[in-house]
């Protein structure tokens, strides 16, 4: 269960750094975009805002490198590394000072956010028996949800106080939760059984790779 409270915090505060842009869009636009010469008007800051949340959906979409990175290294490392590199470049926000840096900040976020969905899904698919998967799955996504709750009382605790960039600092915490992943979460048993089966195929192609195949005429 430690794994899987886990993987929900993730995916909540995954949620929750989604959101924050949405919510500090007006003010970080119309700050930004004087700055990268561009006019702040409203009708401006709103096509820009949707060329962004376009870039981030993006990164978003390029989660799919974290596959590979999570067969080869380990769910919970990866799901580790994923929150980390979200939360980076969510803090890593506050110090854009154009709306260029803000869109790669932005892109590399959605590539955090979006190998966080994936691999925690992953994770809880493989941690818990067949016969309770589907309703950890359920149960696994309304940690999204309930990040969208927290991005609103940051906006009006912490955004309403100190402005936008203070937000997206405050999207920088889940670097804690990556920490404890790395700490105190195991990999799941089904990914340590395939990881080892992989290992000792991978060891037999050796053997009989061309290099090897005369000391082994049998």
């Amino acid at each position: 269960m430690r794994g899987f409270w886990a993987a929900w915090s993730g995916w909540t505060l995954d949620g929750m750094d989604s959101f924050i842009f949405a919510l500090v869009l007006a003010p970080a636009l119309g700050e930004l975009l004087p700055k990268s010469g561009m006019n702040g008007a409203p009708s401006d800051v709103a096509s820009a805002g949707s060329v962004l949340f376009a870039v981030f959906l993006a990164g978003w979409g390029s989660s799919f490198v974290w596959g590979p990175i999570a067969d080869a290294f380990g769910r919970t490392r990866t799901l580790a590394a994923a929150v980390v590199c979200y939360a980076v470049f969510t803090g890593a926000a506050a110090l854009a000072e154009n709306v260029w840096e803000l869109g790669v900040f932005r892109f590399l976020a959605g590539v955090g956010i979006g190998g966080e969905w994936a691999v925690a899904g992953t994770y809880v698919a493989e941690a818990w028996p067949e016969s309770r998967r589907k309703m950890g799955a359920g149960y696994l996504q309304t940690g999204y949800y309930v990040g969208f709750f927290l991005a609103a009382a940051l906006n009006f605790t912490v955004g309403a106080r100190y402005g936008w960039r203070a937000m997206f600092l405050c999207g920088g915490a889940p670097v804690i939760l990556a920490f404890y992943m790395l700490w105190r979460i195991k990999e799941p048993d089904r990914w340590v059984a395939a990881s080892h089966t992989a290992s000792r195929s991978g060891a037999l192609r050796r053997i009989f790779a061309p290099a090897y195949r005369r000391a082994h005429p049998s």
